[in-house]
């Protein structure tokens, strides 16, 4: 037996086999969906729910959207400088910790259903719960990403079998009813991240990924906080005072309500009060055909109506970029694609399908049968442990070593391309120091400073030269290996890699969870 994670940045989601049937798993109140909310003091986490209702009474320490920063070098990753690190009661964790007491309390769910379902015996101790995970990532996570991602899953308590691509699992859950082929490109706006992947299905049977690319800055966050930055701008015209920080649960909550509400009305009205002020604030999904755009680009950012799909131009044009970019890599053009997926709870937004179809010239299914935004990544995820011999995937970034040429400049030698099929294998010859330091990259430039280093490759007595070859596993995690004599082949660990810190491990274990 197995789980599918979805582990989103705003939302996570848990589904599950039972008899051939994909079935999520709900949490202990019956909810389908948790959001990735955290609040902690150092022992006690509140996570989910629970974590929201103390955005209400106080004011830190609540973590949500740390998705965004896995990967990024903290101190639980020794040999990497800090970065934006979260710290609890005097020790620092960054997003693999948060991930971590995250997924502990989505493992929990599903040994609470399991037991009620009676599919483990009911004596069995959450500790003794040993359960295989396939959890989702953005297509776009490069090695840093995946590997943080299966550590939070190992620190969890979860036996990690399989990362899959967020895009690949919508696919999975998408194409297992068909009967056909068909060229289909996801597009996967999550809470903090955008996936675009154009895929072939098989019979319903094979899924073979031919392009993908994205951006994991980019996600519903960034259209809430248009609404919350204009709340806040007519709130000081109007008033001649700010609203103060610890009003920004308020702030927030509003702006998603009001993004609803403009999901699916052409205007709402937003109900602000502070400091003995009452203000009625009108927001409209799109503007009129009459208005005069030029007029009203010359006053302030309060002053002018806010018209959502006006304001969100350049998000949009961000989102139609890369969808650009995944065709240009996929040689295929929009009259190729038979069929266009939403996935990921931001595309219930009309802009979203509108901008496609503008670009497409097709018309897009809003609501399909046993497909819903919110949980057809878990269950793709979910299906994948049963069909990873049935699914090929790409690489989401290039990767390569870095070398100096005659002139001293340092360049970007690639061995393995973004988008070669998975499982990929490279292997060069290199003239080398004995005790030499090679560095690995991730990117697609030449250049070293618009790539992101994975670490440092340190060889032994390699003599005058080395072979070294890198491995890209089905996951999209990879492996350095290094022949020279008098050594001969051996696997080399790049600083990147470096295991989690044991006493990290043992305070994460530790933390009382509530939910």
């Amino acid at each position: 037996m197995h789980i599918g994670i979805d582990l989103g940045t705003t939302f996570c989601c848990v589904a599950f086999i039972d008899e051939g049937i994909p079935q999520v798993i709900p949490d202990n109140r019956g909810r389908n969906i948790t959001p990735s909310v955290i609040w902690f003091d150092g022992k006690t986490a509140y996570v989910g729910e629970e974590a929201n209702k103390k955005k209400i009474t106080v004011f830190a320490p609540i973590f949500e959207f740390f998705k965004r920063d896995m990967g990024k070098p903290t101190e639980e990753m020794p040999g990497k400088p800090e970065f934006a690190p979260y710290e609890i009661g005097g020790t620092k964790y960054g997003a693999i910790g948060m991930s971590a007491i995250l997924l502990r309390k989505l493992k929990r769910d599903a040994w609470q259903y399991f037991k009620k379902r009676k599919l483990i015996e009911e004596s069995t101790k959450e500790s003794e719960f040993n359960i295989e995970a396939v959890i989702t990532v953005p297509a776009y996570f490069g090695d840093e990403e995946r590997n943080a991602t299966k550590f939070a899953g190992e620190i969890a308590g979860l036996n990690v079998i399989n990362i899959i691509n967020e895009p690949t699992a919508a696919s999975l859950t998408f194409g297992i009813s068909l009967k056909e082929n068909k060229k289909i490109l996801v597009f996967d706006l999550g809470g903090g991240t955008l996936d675009v992947t154009i895929l072939e299905i098989i019979n319903g049977d094979s899924f073979k990924v031919i392009a993908t690319d994205g951006n994991t800055q980019l996600g519903g966050k960034d259209w809430d906080e248009l609404i919350i930055g204009y709340l806040k701008e007519k709130f000081k015209k109007e008033t001649n005072s700010e609203i103060p920080d610890e009003r920004f649960y308020d702030l927030q909550q509003l702006a998603i309500q009001a993004k609803k509400d403009l999901s699916e009305s052409e205007e709402t009205t937003v109900f602000l009060s502070d400091n003995g002020f009452d203000l009625e604030i009108k927001l409209f999904r799109s503007a009129p055909p009459t208005k005069n755009v030029i007029q009203l680009d010359v006053k302030s950012n309060a002053e002018r109506p806010f018209y959502f799909d006006e304001r969100s131009s350049k998000l949009l044009s961000a989102s139609k970029e890369r969808c650009s970019t995944v065709l240009k890599a996929s040689n295929l053009s929009w009259e190729e694609i038979d069929e266009i997926v939403l996935a990921g709870g931001s595309c219930r937004m009309p802009m979203i399908s509108d901008m496609l179809e503008r670009e497409s010239k097709k018309t897009i299914k809003k609501h399909r049968e046993g497909f819903s935004y919110d949980t057809a990544i878990a269950i793709g995820a979910a299906i994948s442990g049963q069909s990873k011999g049935r699914i090929e995937d790409v690489a989401p970034k290039s990767i390569g070593v870095k070398l100096v040429n005659s002139k001293q400049i340092a360049f970007i030698d690639h061995l393995i391309y973004k988008n070669t099929t998975l499982p990929a294998k490279a292997r060069k010859q290199y003239l080398t120091d004995p005790y030499a330091v090679l560095e690995i990259y991730e990117g697609e430039s030449k250049e070293p400073l618009e790539c992101a280093p994975l670490g440092k490759l340190e060889l032994e007595n390699t003599g005058d030269k080395a072979t070294i070859m890198l491995e890209v596993n089905q996951d999209g995690i990879l492996k350095v290996l290094a022949d020279y004599q008098p050594e001969g082949i051996k696997e080399t660990k790049i600083n990147g890699s470096a295991a989690f810190p044991d006493h990290l491990k043992e305070k994460i274990q530790s933390i009382t969870i509530i939910s």
